[in-house]
Formats: C-alpha cells, sequence, structure tokens
C-alpha cells in the first residue's frame, strides 16, 4: 500500500483544490476541506505504485512538499517497545516494558514527534424491564402479572493519550505512552498526575538530547481513526494507524537524506 502525504502546500487550497480533485476523482469541496486541514495529510492511500508516483509528481510539479510512503516500511504503534518503566541512565535512557529491558543512547535517536492517541469505544447496551401486564394476567388466570422486554442503547467513550514518537537511526522506534507508564524513573522530579510527569519526562529527554528536534506539528492534527476491534457488544476505533504514518513522514521532512528507520 502506498500513501501519499503532503507536508506544505505550494499554492493557495482555492488553487489547489479543483487540481488535486481532478487527480483524486473527488469533487473540488471534498478536496477543500481536505487541504483545509492541519498540515501534514494523507491524499491518496492506493495498491497502485503507478498512480502514486503520477500522484506525487502532479503534487510536486504545482510547488507543494509531498512525499509517498510504502506502508511496508512503517511501524506500527502495536510494534514499537513500549516501556512501563524507565531509568535515565548517563547517557542512555533504560526501558522495561513487554518482558524485556531495552537501552537507548541518546546518541542514536533520530528525532522526537509528539502526538496524541485517540481512542473511541462504543459498547452496545442491552437493558431488561421488566412491567405489569393486564394482558398477561388474564391470559394466565393471574399467575403471570409481568413481562420482561429488552432494548438496546449505545454508550459512547472517548479517550486522548498523549504519546511520543522516539525514532531511532538504525531499529523500530519506541513509542512513550503517557498513561501505560510509572515514573517512578523521574526520581525527586516526579509529580502527583501522569498527566505532569509526562511533561516532566519530555522535558528531561530535550535536556538529555539538545540536539535531537523535538517536532510537535502532529499535535494539531485530527488524525482519522479506524477500527481495531470489533465484536458483537463492542467496537474500538483509534487514530494511532495515521499518526504512525504521519509520524514517520514527519522525519522525513526532518531529514531528507536519512530514513527513519530500517
Amino acid at each position: 500500500m502506498e500513501v501519499v502525504t503532503i507536508l506544505a502546500l505550494g499554492r493557495s487550497v482555492d488553487q489547489e483544490a479543483p487540481l488535486l480533485a481532478a487527480d483524486l476523482g473527488l469533487t473540488a469541496y471534498e478536496t477543500g476541506v481536505m487541504l483545509r486541514a492541519a498540515l501534514p495529510i494523507i491524499v491518496l492511500r492506493t495498491e497502485d505504485r503507478n498512480r502514486s508516483a503520477d500522484v506525487l509528481a502532479k503534487l510536486r510539479a504545482r510547488g507543494h512538499d509531498a512525499v509517498a510512503v510504502d506502508l511496508a516500511a512503517v511501524a506500527s504503534s502495536d510494534n514499537m517497545f513500549r516501556p512501563k518503566t524507565f531509568r535515565l541512565d548517563g547517557s542512555e535512557i533504560v526501558g522495561v516494558g513487554q518482558g524485556e529491558t531495552q537501552r537507548l543512547s541518546y546518541a542514536d535517536i533520530f528525532a522526537f514527534v509528539r502526538a496524541t492517541h485517540a481512542i473511541q469505544t462504543e459498547d452496545t447496551i442491552t437493558t431488561k424491564d421488566r412491567t405489569v401486564s393486564l394482558s398477561r394476567a388474564a391470559a394466565t388466570g393471574g399467575l403471570m402479572m409481568t413481562k420482561t422486554s429488552e432494548r438496546e442503547s449505545k454508550r459512547v467513550t472517548s479517550e486522548r493519550e498523549p504519546v511520543l514518537y522516539v525514532f531511532r537511526s538504525d531499529a523500530t522506534p519506541w513509542l512513550l505512552a503517557s498513561q501505560e507508564m510509572l515514573y517512578d524513573g523521574l526520581g525527586p522530579d516526579m509529580r502527583v498526575s501522569k498527566a505532569e510527569n509526562f511533561e516532566v519526562l519530555l522535558r528531561r529527554l530535550r535536556e538529555l538530547a539538545p540536539n535531537v528536534p523535538f517536532d510537535t506539528r502532529l499535535l494539531q492534527v485530527r488524525a482519522p481513526s479506524t477500527i481495531v476491534s470489533s465484536g458483537a457488544k463492542q467496537m474500538t476505533s483509534s487514530s494511532a494507524g495515521t499518526l504512525d504514518v504521519l509520524a514517520h513522514v514527519v522525519t522525513i521532512a526532518l531529514n531528507r537524506n536519512t530514513r527513519p528507520y530500517r
């Protein structure tokens, strides 16, 4: 699967919308809405590499900063190392999670990319109501006075989790998920809430790796969600998959001559 993404526009939305609409087979209104969103944005997903190359070439010819990415080269959040606990040890961060310990030297970090994963869960709730039924009472000679009926309702819950993608020079990225971690490794800097501790950790990492790019542009992106699990009574969707791709694209923007990871 190929993904074409625009990092920066080289002309106005009004100028670009009808041209991109013709490329994608959409309406000018649809592409206008797409282009007015916070960048970077994914404009095309396709299995056809020739089509991907054609759209990319047209976008660049019109002055846009655009890239195409093979999704096979993008690591999923689920496959990244997600430490549960950590220790800031000299020139490296030591993470423990998923049954293993990994060490990451600050010198090997390629980029920090901030984002927020949005998770939505829709539950189907079945409620049983018992009511007095005069007709049933009459039919059963008063032996059964009530009847039971069922009704279904939907309950939707939404969560937003701040995360930090830690891209490495030669390996799969780490993902620091704010709500998954314990923060004892902060020592005396540890605060009360996980939200506060996550911000303290980010500040410490920036101090310990001052030359590593720290990008926050994805905090402005409203990434579409995709279904990650679905059952008879529950469906969960997440924006993590889209943000994994956009985080990879951001690292390309940060350094055109270096791959984020192999």
